[in-house]
C-alpha cells in the first residue's frame, strides 16, 4: 500500500504521458528553432547545435514542457 503523498506508478506514468500530448498539441507543425528553422516533428533530424548548447528549439521545448507539468501537477 503507498503512502497517502505517492502516487501510484500507473498514474505517474499518465500523468507523463499527458504532459507530452500536451506537448506535441501546444507545438504541432510550427518551427520552434530560429537557427535550423526546425519543427517540433522535425527537431531531433534537422538540430546540428553542440550537445553542450542550449539551442533555441530546445529552450522552446522545454519552457512548453515546464508549462504542462505544472499544469498537470507534476511539479
Amino acid at each position: 500500500m503507498l503512502a497517502p503523498h505517492r502516487m501510484s506508478p500507473n498514474r505517474l506514468r499518465e500523468l507523463r504521458e499527458r504532459v507530452q500530448q500536451l506537448v506535441r498539441a501546444r507545438l504541432g507543425d510550427r518551427i520552434i528553432c530560429t537557427r535550423c528553422t526546425a519543427k517540433f516533428s522535425t527537431y531531433a533530424d534537422k538540430c546540428e547545435a553542440p550537445l553542450d548548447e542550449r539551442c533555441p528549439g530546445f529552450n522552446v521545448v522545454d519552457r512548453v514542457q515546464m508549462d504542462a507539468e505544472k499544469e498537470v501537477g507534476l511539479t
